[in-house]
């Protein structure tokens, strides 16, 4: 009866622990996809960078350059939130138990939406400006 016990209660642990590994993949999975996303968003923002660039250094009309440089400054915040979350992010969480580690990647998760929703609309808000002054 012992031994019975005693396996049942090994097999409920191991399933416990491979179910925590399951969990902690999906996780990383996840933020790893969406990290992608926003890579893939990063190409676009840096073109604007350039181009407005150019508009400031081509343009003198005060207005203009103003501006610019409103929509400059939120694509240099959103590209910074990136270089700042990926230079910061632990991917390997070496010595962290699984429930930490699902924690943290978690965490990271939330904060990696955000930095992909502030590219996103600085983004969008400078292909609008962009059009709208015909250098797109």
């Amino acid at each position: 009866m012992k031994k019975v016990l005693f396996l049942l209660i090994a097999g409920l642990i191991a399933s416990g622990c491979a179910d925590k590994k399951a969990q902690k993949k999906a996780v990383l999975d996840s933020v790893l996809s969406i990290h992608d996303k926003v890579m893939g968003a990063d190409e676009q923002l840096m073109k604007n960078k350039l181009l407005l660039d150019s508009m400031v250094k081509f343009n003198s009309t005060a207005e203009i350059k103003d501006s610019v440089y409103r929509y400059l400054d939120k694509l240099k915040l959103a590209d910074s939130a990136m270089d700042i979350w990926m230079h910061n992010f632990d991917y390997e969480q070496k010595g962290k138990s699984e429930d930490q580690s699902i924690a943290y990647y978690q965490a990271q998760k939330k904060i990696i939406k955000s930095i992909d929703s502030q590219i996103n609309t600085a983004v969008n808000r400078s292909n609008k400006y962009l059009v709208k002054m015909k250098m797109k």
